[in-house]
């Protein structure tokens, strides 16, 4: 829709800012982007940080935010997860404690009402943007099989073993694919979009860690399954969840 990409936008006008984001490799496509635009920016991930020269602009995953310095602008990707139970905290005391005159706050509309509370408790001013997909999503209402897999698919399980197993049967059919999961190495998650990227794999076999601000050339999302242990229990994804990977395909 291209709220994140307003919001850096901004971001890149102001003489000292912040982008937060849930994921490292989300932290580092923006630290390369401000970089490779002209604008100095340091990476700080609890896996790695890297200081650029003259650098008064931050990348960062939202844990490492250091809520004792001041920004002009402030950038809080993926607001939604705001009501998660393991991580939710981080976008609270993110919101709540930013020393931010302009804060761009990014996410899912599920949010909204939940963060327009918090918003008027603190009797700061808010200004609510919508954005609407200039792709629209279309299901596809036929059965699938691994044989129909298309250059372009992005195939989605939740677990890292059922990653490697259908990975695996692609290999055996002679078909490059690309595969991610949440504990890739940063270096060798970033070869596999990168192969994925240049068309040197066809298809992506992921869990959901591609379902948050990842920009890949997608053409189809299939979900290989409809539920995943969310830390405490085996449940359904729910509609939000849906949305949110579903809308990995026809990115920009």
């Amino acid at each position: 829709t291209g709220k994140t990409y307003n919001a850096i936008e901004r971001l890149k006008q102001s003489e000292k800012g912040v982008y937060l984001a849930p994921l490292r490799i989300l932290a580092l496509e923006n630290f390369e982007r401000l970089n490779r635009e002209g604008v100095p920016c340091n990476l700080i991930t609890g896996e790695e940080e890297i200081y650029t020269e003259g650098a008064s602009h931050v990348s960062s995953t939202i844990e490492k935010l250091d809520i004792d310095k001041y920004y002009d602008v402030a950038v809080i990707d993926e607001i939604q997860m705001i009501g998660n139970s393991q991580r939710g905290q981080a976008w609270t005391r993110a919101v709540l404690g930013i020393q931010s005159p302009e804060v761009h706050v990014c996410g899912a509309a599920n949010s909204k009402e939940l963060l327009l509370r918090i918003i008027e408790d603190c009797n700061d001013e808010v200004e609510v943007i919508n954005y609407t997909r200039d792709t629209p999503l279309k299901i596809i209402n036929k059965v699938f099989e691994l044989k129909h897999a298309e250059r372009g698919d992005a195939l989605v399980v939740f677990s890292k073993k059922r990653v490697l197993e259908i990975a695996k049967l692609f290999r055996e059919r002679g078909r490059r694919t690309s595969v991610i999961y949440g504990d890739l190495p940063p270096e060798v998650r970033r070869m596999q979009y990168d192969a994925f990227l240049s068309g040197e794999s066809e298809i992506l076999v992921t869990t959901d860690a591609i379902g948050m601000g990842v920009n890949l050339p997608i053409k189809r999302i299939i979900f290989m399954d409809i539920q995943k242990f969310d830390g405490e229990e085996v449940r359904f994804l729910t509609s939000q969840e849906i949305k949110q990977i579903a809308g990995r395909a026809g990115r920009k």
